[in-house]
């Protein structure tokens, strides 16, 4: 498998725990390179905070509506244990892709 170089894949704009899922991130702006990528695609990443600590865990990628909204992308995370990710959290991709 080829290896890529890290990327950021979105500043958060808006984070909310999904029961039994995860995290759900959606990016501050628009655009990325989150809709270059397929639906569900699993992901190693790093949750990078304003304070200087990071946080590896995992991702996929998923497409969200709301109601009065148009389809954003965004990354369901999931761990080791609890994450607060505030506005402004940089969510990278990491250079070994999650096998899954």
């Amino acid at each position: 498998m080829p290896e890529t170089v890290p990327v950021l894949l979105l500043r958060v704009g808006a984070a909310w725990p999904v029961p039994g899922l995860g995290l759900l991130a959606l990016p501050a702006g628009p655009g990325g390179p989150l809709g270059a990528l397929p639906l569900h695609t699993a992901l190693a990443v790093e949750a990078r905070l304003a304070g200087g600590a990071a946080v590896a865990g995992t991702a996929t990628v998923e497409e969200i509506e709301r109601a009065g909204h148009t389809a954003v992308y965004g990354l369901l995370l999931a761990f080791a244990g609890p994450v607060a990710l505030p506005p402004g959290t940089e969510i990278w991709r990491l250079a070994e892709d999650f096998a899954g």
